[in-house]
């Protein structure tokens, strides 16, 4: 008996991918990273952080979680027992060894301590809190893949109103969870829906085609965003979900709609929506060694050396990683045929 490689799956096919996504996705992470994320490291800017920037860069967490919950959605993934395996198993090895990789190198820097960083492998610091800096996101993407079937089969098989009521049932046992633990990951109360209706929008992909109320619900959440002022801080991060949802449904309701032919375009986008995931997980330690390595007195000219030198470095480490793991992960059933057949023999 043999192991063979699977056939291989084109990621530039132009017919089925929806090119629109992949751009939606790198630009987003081009916004967290060299953007919001990377002007901490700099005293050139110091106001950054606003009403408008906290705003859009809620959004844009929020696209992420609900382009993870529209490929489910979209794709074909069995819940038979044998689809269910082969769903979390292809989940667990897009992500999971290389969140380890960056939780170590996290924890050796100093950006988050063993103890979270247990948690977090763990998958369970979203309960337990606190989540690790920045890696927050990738565990608390890795609950919510386990959570995944079960809102998919919501999605597929009941109602709207079904779905959001389930939607609500969850949110207020978090919300009872976080109020009598005080543990919870404050930040699964904004996400978790944002994530379901991607995975409901994917599975019923007829709500893109309700253009004008999606526009008029992302318009009227953000506006009202501003006029809702809560003390409760749990409740306060509830109030920010419907802007989140709908601006996030309605961006990825005009991505969707992007015709990219074959070119040097389309491969650069494919390309920086393939560095991504790494380029979340390793930005920060590589800013940090760049800071120790060499940093400018002069404000702007650390905006330059970051922009300039670390940004294009992160992006190129990222994509490296990311290709080199698909290659091993890919090539593992062939090199395990090729040992078992050596040991055999």
């Amino acid at each position: 008996m043999s192991l063979r490689r699977p056939p291989a799956i084109s990621r530039d096919d132009c017919m089925k991918r929806e090119i629109g996504i992949d751009l939606l996705r790198g630009a987003s992470m081009l916004y967290l990273v060299g953007f919001w994320h990377l002007l901490e490291y700099t005293r050139a800017i110091p106001h950054y952080q606003n009403d408008i920037t906290h705003r859009v860069t809620w959004i844009t967490l929020g696209i992420f979680f609900f382009i993870s919950g529209y490929l489910i959605g979209a794709g074909r993934t069995s819940l038979s027992a044998r689809g269910l395996g082969s769903y979390y198993l292809k989940r667990f090895w897009r992500i999971y060894p290389l969140f380890l990789v960056a939780l170590a190198w996290f924890t050796h820097l100093g950006i988050c301590r063993h103890d979270i960083a247990v948690r977090a492998a763990l998958g369970i610091s979203v309960f337990l809190g606190p989540a690790p800096p920045t890696l927050w996101f990738v565990a608390m993407i890795i609950v919510f893949y386990l959570a995944a079937p079960a809102l998919l089969y919501v999605s597929r098989h009941r109602s709207g109103m079904e779905a959001f009521l389930l939607n609500l049932a969850v949110m207020l046992a978090m919300y009872w969870y976080l109020v009598v633990t005080g543990r919870l990951e404050l930040r699964m109360l904004v996400y978790f829906s944002v994530f379901f209706l991607g995975i409901y929008a994917g599975a019923k992909p007829q709500v893109f085609t309700r253009r004008k109320t999606v526009v008029a619900l992302a318009v009227l959440s953000f506006m009202l965003s501003f006029f809702t002022h809560v003390r409760s801080l749990p409740m306060r991060v509830v109030t920010i979900v419907p802007m989140i949802a709908f601006c996030s449904l309605f961006v990825v309701m005009l991505a969707r709609e992007l015709r990219i032919g074959q070119g040097r375009l389309r491969t650069g986008i494919l390309a920086l929506s393939s560095a991504s995931y790494c380029m979340y997980l390793f930005h920060r330690p590589v800013y940090i060694l760049a800071n120790r390595y060499y940093f400018p007195d002069t404000p702007w000219l650390q905006v330059a050396y970051l922009v300039g030198c670390c940004l294009p470095a992160v992006i190129l480490l990222a994509y490296v990683v990311q290709k080199g793991y698909d290659f091993v992960v890919n090539g593992f059933p062939v090199w395990l045929g090729a040992v078992l057949q050596a040991w055999r023999a």
